[in-house]
């Protein structure tokens, strides 16, 4: 299924990663490459491919991409096809459903952050930006609060435990991929305001940051289950793969009686 990423954001911008500038290997480019290729559903979800495909596309180096790609199956991101390739993870419903019960579960946990001086002053600088940003419509804008509000909360999960940390940014990675498979035309969504949220953090007050945190998990979920709804190619073509499945997988006639008495079907014998 090809990903539909709708006008309304720039995902070709350089700017759409949170990691800093500066001098990288060749496996961190191929993987930063790949990555934004797979969020962005540039490789789109379910897809096949080979490396040789990915070299060419990409112009990478074959050792770089065969690094980057082990390191993204490890996220979750791709899955390995022996003998024939790599495979884009599928965007399914249970997938969705795991990814908003896991922030559920995860993202609570930050409500209790303690905030450094530094931090609350980027954090600051971070609000005044998206603030900025408020109703704007064009294409940088929303380009634009997209990276701010991811960047706000890179630097609120700074402070929780290296495995909590892991897994928070490889949910939001998987959020993000969500969002851009299921945006179509005027179907965008717009982050939420973390103003709130950080100025109950700075104060110390963990209950409206719990508050906050999950405010945004519920507009997530609500412009998923939108999104589902309004989609109706998804469903399409999601029910097409679902009996494309079942007329391969059907047996063969005379099969599902053997199946049902326990025989298995053997070739005669002529005496």
């Amino acid at each position: 299924m090809l990903c539909s990423t709708g006008p309304m954001l720039d995902r070709s911008s350089p700017f759409l990663t949170t990691l800093p500038p500066g001098p990288a290997t060749k496996g961190a480019v191929a993987s930063q490459v790949l990555r934004h290729a797979l969020l962005t559903c540039d490789l789109a979800p379910g897809s096949a491919f080979s490396e040789v495909e990915i070299e060419a596309r990409f112009r990478l180096g074959r050792a770089s991409i065969r690094g980057a790609l082990a390191g993204l199956a490890g996220e979750g991101l791709v899955t390995a096809l022996p003998r024939q390739g790599w495979r884009a993870a599928p965007i399914t419903g249970a997938l969705i459903g795991s990814l908003i019960a896991a922030r559920r579960q995860i993202e609570p946990a930050l409500a209790n952050r303690k905030l450094s001086a530094a931090e609350i002053t980027r954090l600051d600088s971070l609000v005044m930006l998206d603030a900025a940003l408020v109703g704007r419509g064009d294409v940088q804008a929303l380009t634009t609060a997209r990276i701010t509000d991811r960047q706000i909360m890179d630097v609120i999960a700074l402070g929780a435990g290296l495995f909590q940390r892991k897994w928070l940014t490889e949910t939001w990675d998987h959020c993000a991929r969500v969002l851009a498979f299921l945006e179509k035309g005027e179907l965008t969504y717009h982050p939420l305001s973390r103003a709130n949220l950080v100025s109950a953090l700075r104060d110390g007050d963990a209950q409206q940051a719990g508050v906050e945190l999950l405010r945004d998990i519920e507009a997530f979920e609500r412009f998923v289950t939108r999104a589902l709804l309004e989609r109706s190619d998804l469903t399409i073509e999601s029910a097409a793969q679902r009996s494309a499945r079942r007329m391969r997988d059907k047996p063969a006639p005379g099969a599902t009686a053997n199946a049902q008495s326990g025989e298995t079907s053997k070739p005669s014998r002529r005496s």
